[in-house]
């Protein structure tokens, strides 16, 4: 079962107004909210699908600069025996075993 949140309603109001009485200034006037608020939500709002109108996540699926596995497991081996000398030493000793990122 799809849970429906409280903003989910509220946008749905918002822009069943906006639909209603074709204009989403009168809307954003009546809800308090931006013109353009509304109108990207309207955008969104298609065939009067309230799962339409549920936030979407914008954290990013990967990034470019990422470390890899290999990278990862010589930086702990490296931190985990020289952690004593502190970190510009693990970084040192990590450049000398081909780890190239500045």
């Amino acid at each position: 079962m799809v849970s429906i949140t409280e903003g989910m309603r509220y946008r749905k109001k918002i822009v069943e107004c906006a639909i209603q009485h074709n204009n989403n200034a009168f809307a954003a006037r009546k809800y308090g909210t931006t013109r353009q608020y509304i109108s990207y939500w309207r955008k969104r709002y298609v065939k009067g699908n309230i799962e339409s109108l549920r936030k979407k996540s914008t954290r990013p699926h990967s990034h470019p600069n990422q470390h890899t596995e290999e990278e990862l497991d010589l930086i702990r081996h490296m931190y985990r025996h020289h952690r004593h000398r502190g970190l510009a030493h693990v970084f040192r000793k990590c450049q000398d075993e081909g780890y190239t990122r500045c």
